[in-house]
């Protein structure tokens, strides 16, 4: 079997293939066997979460079909839509459809664990490990993030970032506002069932929308490394917003969400990368 990597098609034709229902496609064992059968993208996404990757910059226009940035984004993909079946809509949603059949829950973390990925066991909330699913809000404005459930385990792949644990918190105002945090538009974020999301393949065409890098996140060097490759490639996005202050990028960058305020949908975070020193475990 044909497993050329450069020619971008086949983490594509999977995800065309589960979204549409196609035989067992979205099962943990059809995904599993795809997985055997394509060792050559297993061993990419397996090669960027090597030690040192977030030195190394992947951007790279290849001299035919996708760079591995691209091909990353539509592994993520996958990710999103075996992730949809762990989440809930709002209540009295008009979109909510209970038919929709989405891939079954033990699909994902066999898909992670087939392609070499560890899962994030943190208890402790951080924002680089866990998206917020859900606020409950603490009586005491001052009360810091605290996790109190798990709506879908976390992966890393190595030192890089695969998928974040979607988490339940109870926190103060201060820090986490429920309905801002958990319901304000999610960046570097195809789709998901419970919120508005934005990444650089919307309002793009059926085609053009593949050709998005995906985020590199690392833990590395006791340091957390965020959207590596606006660091690497400087600019290579371009239509960067000023009208946010540091610390409001910043935000943007460490939650890929508003926490507190609500900074709106139209944000372009996508150019904006961060460091700090990683937590203990």
């Amino acid at each position: 079997m044909n497993d050329d990597v450069h020619s971008g098609d086949h983490w594509r034709t999977l995800y065309g293939d589960i979204l549409g229902g196609e035989g067992n496609a979205g099962s943990a064992d059809e995904l599993r066997r795809w997985l055997e059968e394509h060792p050559a993208h297993v061993a990419e996404v397996r090669e960027a979460g090597r030690p040192g990757g977030h030195r190394i910059p992947l951007g790279k226009p290849p001299e035919r079909g996708y760079g591995p940035l691209v091909r990353l984004y539509a592994m993520s993909r996958i990710l999103d839509l075996l992730i949809l079946n762990y989440q809930e809509r709002p209540p009295g949603d008009p979109e909510a459809d209970p038919d929709e059949a989405y891939p079954p829950v033990g699909a994902y973390p066999a898909f992670c664990e087939a392609l070499g990925a560890d899962r994030i066991d943190r208890r402790a909330f951080h924002p680089f490990f866990h998206e917020i699913a859900e606020v409950r809000q603490a009586d005491d404005p001052d009360e810091p993030p605290a996790v109190v459930g798990e709506r879908w385990p976390g992966y890393m792949m190595g030192s890089m970032l695969l998928m974040r644990a979607g988490v339940v918190v109870t926190s103060g105002a201060r820090h986490l506002v429920a309905g801002v945090a958990d319901r304000s538009t999610l960046y570097w974020t195809y789709w998901r069932r419970s919120r508005p999301t934005d990444d650089l393949s919307h309002g793009w065409g059926h085609n053009s929308q593949w050709a998005t890098d995906f985020r590199r996140d690392y833990l590395a060097d006791g340091l957390l490394h965020y959207n590596v490759d606006a660091a690497l490639d400087p600019g290579g996005h371009g239509g960067g917003d000023d009208e946010l202050d540091p610390a409001s990028v910043i935000e943007l960058v460490r939650y890929r969400c508003s926490t507190v305020v609500d900074h709106g949908a139209d944000q372009h975070p996508y150019d904006d990368h961060h460091v700090e020193p990683a937590p203990a475990e």
